[in-house]
């Protein structure tokens, strides 16, 4: 399985309910010098290096158990409940409240509610499985769909688009939306 995802790229496609945008600034109408002052001040350029998700889940445990054995995911490091430990190998019979996996480049985390609201109190009133898209580009999409055709909810079938990628989507354990795309 790993080889299907080998050379993986992460684009996340957001789609955020209008409810959760109370601070989005419409940017139509703003020059770029006006949005480097905005975000910087006295035209200062931000550098955004890396986006990595971290999802709000349920049960670490399902989430790692998931990406890795349906997804081929590898367990990076985690943090056990109650603790501020660091582990750097899963064990199946300690519940986890943090965990980061990886496949190629591509690198999500998974956060238990609990922990997730103690950090940010807003999360506690919010769904598990938001309203966002995970979108994949794999090297192989259409081996990647045989095989998860069968292991996996597949929300959306293999469709190929007009934008030269050919995609499905998948509902992880969680309730989150992962699309894979290749070209065609």
């Amino acid at each position: 399985m790993s080889r299907a995802i080998s050379a993986v790229h992460i684009i996340l496609t957001i789609s955020v309910l209008a409810a959760g945008l109370s601070g989005c600034v419409a940017a139509d109408n703003v020059s770029n010098s006006t949005k480097d002052e905005r975000i910087g001040g006295k035209g200062a350029k931000i550098v955004y290096k890396k986006l990595t998700t971290n999802m709000m889940v349920k049960d670490v445990n399902r989430s790692i158990d998931f990406y890795s054995n349906v997804l081929g995911f590898e367990f990076v490091m985690g943090v056990p409940e109650s603790s501020q430990e660091i582990v750097s190998k899963w064990q199946k019979d300690q519940h986890l409240a943090f965990a980061i996996m990886k496949h190629g480049d591509v690198e999500m985390m998974f956060q238990s509610r609990k922990s997730a609201t103690e950090e940010i109190s807003e999360f506690d009133n919010m769904d598990i499985g938001g309203s966002l898209i995970f979108y994949i580009e794999v090297e192989d999409v259409k081996k990647l769909y045989e095989k998860l055709k069968d292991e996996a909810t597949i929300v959306r079938d293999m469709e190929a688009k007009f934008y030269g990628k050919q995609e499905f989507y998948i509902r992880d354990c969680n309730g989150y939306i992962l699309g894979f795309a290749g070209d065609i």
